[in-house]
């Protein structure tokens, strides 16, 4: 296996300093930025504009559903295409792409002809465009950050990330109370955003000539970059691991929801909860790069990974409403700095020609069977009790923490880069 580096093939090239020093960083973070607000917009427009028109709670989740599907379906095929063709390329296609089909849901509210198979397939249309494109974003910002930023660099991500879902929920719905089309016809103009920060960016983005591999089948990529995890014992067991972490994540945050409304709290109540929740992901993210510094990569995952654990089994135990959204801001506030560690490691442990296919792999990976939870955790609750099911997935935390103190692959977050990596 060819041994990989920490250096980009333009490592001379990028400028030192601060990450918004770096004007070809600061457009392509602005422009993705405006993008990803404009989705969280139609995120909570979907389901209000299916419920509005039929009043069906089930198409509410085929819709959600098809976004989910559609990304699954080319995120391998996305992150072999980013190491073998122009990033800058898919960068700008995607967004267009999902632009195009998100205006096709502003013109049908405006002329009322919403079906839900309609925008089903607005949502796989768009889940088809994301997964293609998020292995070439990964790989373009290997290139645009420094490595001695990048933690930084997805300390600032997930600090974007919450601060969307604190307003993002909150303007959408207000503006769809107001005109149902906006919320999708800005978010149309939104991808816009992202496709000009893309343009404005100055260096080469690659894959750079001898590099990309013309020849070579888009399956036998993704078997390249698939044999590269297979070949590394910290992202075999990363693979794995997060993707049940992610699952009792997307269960835990269910059944947060399910607790509150089972305790006599109101959807404003409800939407109050998720909201101090966010404010503890956003906190988290703001200090997640000092975390990182302070607490070596192993620690902190076997720590978090315990934490979230006791944090899980505090939520079904306690009977407070407010304590359990106390709770749950103290769960998204550790899963910032466990996002960053692992994010940053893999980052640098990948090769540059290999980011794409191995970052979309590990995507997949995570994301996978993340369905599972909600599923699972809404199965629980019915037949026993929302308290029953937040017990029995705090166990399944616990499982999967004492799995950490035995993963030797694990072990590598305490190992230089280049040691890990061969």
């Amino acid at each position: 296996m060819k041994e990989a580096t920490t250096t980009a093939p333009d490592e001379q090239e990028k400028p030192a300093g601060l990450l918004f020093r770096n004007r070809d960083y600061t457009g392509w973070w602005i422009g993705d930025t405006f993008s990803d607000f404009g989705t969280a917009l139609s995120l909570v427009a979907y389901p209000l504009l299916v419920l509005a028109v039929t009043g069906s709670v089930a198409g509410a989740g085929v819709v959600e559903s098809a976004v989910i599907i559609g990304s699954l379906v080319t995120m391998l095929f996305g992150g072999a295409y980013a190491d073998r063709f122009s990033r800058r390329a898919l960068m700008i296609t995607g967004p267009i792409v999902q632009a195009a089909a998100v205006s096709t849901v502003a013109f049908a509210v405006m002329t009322d002809q919403v079906t839900v198979g309609h925008l089903a397939v607005v949502g796989f249309v768009q889940g088809l465009a994301n997964g293609m494109t998020q292995g070439a974003q990964l790989a373009a910002m290997r290139r645009l950050v420094p490595d001695e930023q990048m933690s930084a660099a997805w300390g600032l991500y997930e600090a974007r990330v919450m601060t969307i879902k604190l307003a993002g929920p909150a303007i959408g719905g207000f503006l769809f109370s107001i005109t149902r089309w906006v919320p999708f016809l800005f978010d149309a103009l939104s991808f816009l955003g992202s496709v000009i920060g893309t343009l404005l960016i100055r260096r080469p983005l690659g894959p750079d000539r001898d590099e990309a591999q013309s020849g070579e089948s888009v399956f036998a990529s993704i078997g390249a970059g698939l044999r590269f995890i297979r070949g590394n014992a910290y992202l075999r067991f990363s693979a794995l691991w997060v993707s049940m972490v992610a699952a009792c994540y997307s269960g835990l945050v269910l059944l947060v929801i399910v607790l509150v409304n089972s305790r006599g709290g109101s959807a404003a109540v409800v939407g109050a909860v998720s909201s101090v929740g966010a404010i503890g992901g956003l906190a988290g993210a703001l200090l997640s790069n000092r975390i990182v510094k302070l607490v070596r990569g192993r620690r902190l995952v076997i720590a978090v990974s315990w934490l979230i654990a006791v944090v899980a089994l505090g939520m079904g135990l306690v009977p407070g409403i407010w304590t359990v959204g106390g709770f749950l801001a103290l769960m998204m506030f550790l899963n910032s700095p466990l996002n960053v560690v692992l994010a940053t490691y893999e980052m640098e442990i990948i090769p540059d020609e290999l980011m794409g296919r191995v970052q979309s792999a590990m995507s997949v990976a995570a994301t996978s069977i993340q369905w599972l939870g909600p599923l699972g955790a809404g199965l629980l609750a019915s037949a026993f009790s929302p308290m029953t099911a937040t017990i029995t997935f705090a166990g399944i935390m616990t499982v999967l923490a004492v799995a950490t103190h035995f993963s030797g692959g694990l072990r590598a977050l305490d190992k230089p880069v280049t040691a890990a990596a061969q």
